[in-house]
């Protein structure tokens, strides 16, 4: 969220996070009617952000949706250096990069961005058929998620009853088409998390 001053980078970083979704356990124990259920959200979600990624490289970004990003981008940035110390190391990375001062130029380049100069650094650059994903899980999860995403299977939506019948149609349908939507999975690894960070 607020990246470190003085950690050099040799190329540009993407990604994309989706935030905690619920597992089949922790389902099941809230809603009685999932009990069948042997994946929670996470395979309904990659797909969802895939999906995502794949229009946002198809249609762009629309000028309202960029004007709010840049406002807030120009607001955000300011947070990288909110103490003297954090000042003086973007200056440091400033001088590494050869420029003068960074989060300055930044918010200079960002007021003259375009919404046609981000959609063609997005056709450019962005590929949503060469990504690596991590998924964090739970060890009861684990085997049939890795199963599921081999075998490209179908991922909908779990729902409980009282949700899904308050949600409207276009969202419903929405989700069957996300449910899927196909995946371009090469390979699937389980890594225990012991075996991390060595």
């Amino acid at each position: 969220m607020l990246p470190p001053p003085g950690v050099p980078r040799r190329s540009n970083y993407f990604a994309m996070w989706i935030r905690p979704v619920q597992i089949a356990k922790g389902l099941k124990q809230q809603y009685p009617e999932l009990k069948d259920i042997t994946i929670g959200h996470a395979h309904f979600a990659l797909r969802m952000a895939l999906r995502e990624l794949n229009n946002m490289i198809v249609k762009g970004m629309n000028k309202e949706d960029f004007e709010l990003t840049r406002t807030f981008l120009r607001s955000y940035i300011r947070l990288y250096i909110q103490t003297p110390e954090k000042q003086l190391g973007y200056l440091m990375d400033s001088r590494l990069y050869g420029r003068q001062d960074y989060i300055n130029e930044a918010d200079a380049l960002l007021e003259k961005l375009t919404v046609d100069d981000v959609n063609r650094a997005i056709r450019k650059y962005w590929k949503g058929d060469t990504m690596f994903v991590t998924i964090v899980t739970d060890v009861s999860e684990a085997e049939p998620l890795a199963a599921s995403l081999k075998q490209n299977l179908p991922s909908p939506m779990s729902y409980s009853n009282s949700l899904r019948e308050s949600l409207p149609d276009s969202l419903l349908n929405e989700d069957s088409e996300v449910a899927t939507y196909k995946l371009n999975v090469k390979s699937v690894r389980i890594v225990d998390s012991k075996a991390t960070f060595r």
